[in-house]
């Protein structure tokens, strides 16, 4: 009886451990972290300041011709 009952057990902790498994990306932890930063825009370049009209667009704007 203690055997079944040790066996149901042990097969009950696998399987709520076997599952939802998730993809993992590593990372140093001396890289930065991927994205815009404090100091950088979308693009990953290194900006100060910024114009309202840069704020909400995602492109940088091209001259006009």
């Amino acid at each position: 009886m203690i055997r079944k009952l040790w066996l149901v057990v042990t097969l009950l902790v696998l399987a709520g451990c076997g599952g939802g498994s998730q993809s993992f990306e590593y990372h140093a932890a001396d890289d930065p972290p991927p994205g815009p930063g404090l100091f950088s825009g979308p693009d990953g370049a290194f900006t100060i300041y910024r114009s309202k009209g840069e704020e909400n667009s995602s492109e940088p704007e091209t001259p006009a011709r």
